[in-house]
């Protein structure tokens, strides 16, 4: 195999060494970093399902909770790294946070249920 066809195999952690490079690099701060990247997959998500509500007419409630998973991911790191933590919120944030990951849950079991029941 050549270093090209190792690269494109690897692509993902070539992106991710020269993310982490360009870090070192600049000076960036890695936390500020990873919650533009976490905000960036939530547009991307939220773009994603306006599309598919405009081709399918529908939108899949699994789109919905993963896009608002990342987002309270996104605000609990924001809420860990602050100077001041709030207790309460921290604690709201982790329930929603549990609640959400549980409607994933739902939504898997409950697709894949009625999905085996039409067959």
């Amino acid at each position: 195999m050549s270093i090209l066809s190792k690269l494109r195999e690897y692509i993902d952690i070539v992106v991710a060494v020269f993310i982490f490079a360009t870090l070192i690099i600049v000076g960036g701060d890695f936390t500020k970093t990873i919650i533009l990247l976490l905000e960036l997959i939530v547009i991307i998500e939220v773009v994603q399902m306006i599309f598919l509500f405009f081709k399918k007419h529908r939108i899949k409630i699994r789109y919905m909770v993963d896009a608002a998973i990342i987002y309270a991911i996104r605000e609990l790191m924001i809420a860990i790294t602050h100077e001041h933590i709030d207790t309460t919120k921290l604690t709201l944030l982790i329930l929603i946070l549990f609640s959400l990951f549980f409607m994933r849950y739902l939504s898997i079991k409950i697709t894949y249920n009625s999905s085996n029941d039409t067959d």
